[in-house]
């Protein structure tokens, strides 16, 4: 699924809303969602847990919580190599002095991210509800300023979009009887493997100055490779070819811009596949 979405929109960043539940932490108990395996995926972007710590079932105190905490930042940071947003946490009572402690060692660990469930709209208050007013709040806007104390730079008002454009330097060699206006390169990326099959992605960006309508891409698989599934793309197999038909919501590849359909294959990960084409335009690789 990170996969799909990256896909779709490749500068969202993205994370999972894990809870963080497992037993190596004392926290609640393995429930099929590892927090170091989920968050090593290529395609998620910062890992997340949400702590309740005055729950029944976790029972946890506050010296007991910031070991928690730690341990997901440690993780995070030394283990999975990627930063830790701690986006859902409160307990039912005590606000003032939980929430100081805890966001005072979160700061203290290296933590990276935060928020707190919830601040309702509307009157009430108490339990995991928090309202404008509530004291705790103070606590929050202290340590938020905290935060971007520690950040190394103001940022844009518009994230800048990365340039599509092929590099001057990587010119594309394409076969001269292509249509005048029409080159393509394909970029070949192997995301993971494991015996038997693997994880691929295949980049493929418009380098010429004519738009490629409804377009299908095909390349030649090594012996022995064959397609699993494949998504960001229609997709099918018959041995060596596969074949990627655009799908419905990105039929059109405009100058400049890029595409990337991945797909899962049986069989060995290398070599690499072979003559990339796009609408029959013989692509350029790297």
């Amino acid at each position: 699924m990170g996969a799909y979405v990256k896909g779709i929109d490749r500068n969202r960043m993205l994370g999972t809303g894990l809870e963080g539940h497992e037993s190596k932490y004392g926290f609640g108990g393995n429930e099929g969602s590892p927090f170091v395996y989920i968050h090593q995926s290529p395609y998620i972007d910062f890992t997340s847990a949400h702590p309740y710590p005055d729950e029944g079932w976790a029972g946890l105190d506050i010296p007991k919580t910031k070991t928690l905490i730690r341990a997901w930042i440690n993780d995070s940071h030394n283990a999975v190599g990627k930063r830790f947003y701690m986006g859902e946490w409160n307990v039912h009572q005590d606000w003032t002095n939980w929430w100081t402690q805890i966001y005072g060692d979160f700061e203290a660990a290296g933590g990276d991210g935060s928020g707190f469930w919830r601040y309702k709209d509307g009157s009430g208050g108490g339990g995991f509800d928090t309202v404008f007013g509530a004291p705790q709040l103070a606590v929050f806007r202290q340590h938020s300023a905290n935060m971007a104390a520690k950040s190394t730079g103001t940022p844009p008002s518009q994230s800048p979009q990365p340039s599509l454009s092929p590099s001057p330097s990587a010119s594309p060699s394409v076969s001269p009887s292509n249509p005048a206006g029409t080159s393509c390169k394909a970029t070949y990326r192997v995301d993971n493997s494991w015996s038997g099959g693997f994880n691929a992605t295949v980049t493929l960006t418009n380098t010429g100055t004519t738009t490629f309508t409804n377009w299908t891409m095909t390349f030649t698989a090594p012996n022995g490779v064959s397609l699993g599934n494949g998504w960001n793309g229609t997709w099918a197999f018959s041995a060596p070819t596969f074949t990627v038909k655009a799908p419905d919501w990105a039929q059109n590849l405009a100058p400049g811009a890029a595409w990337s359909p991945a797909y899962t294959g049986n069989g060995s990960a290398s070599p690499a596949p072979t003559g990339f084409r796009l609408n029959g335009v013989a692509c350029s690789t790297t």
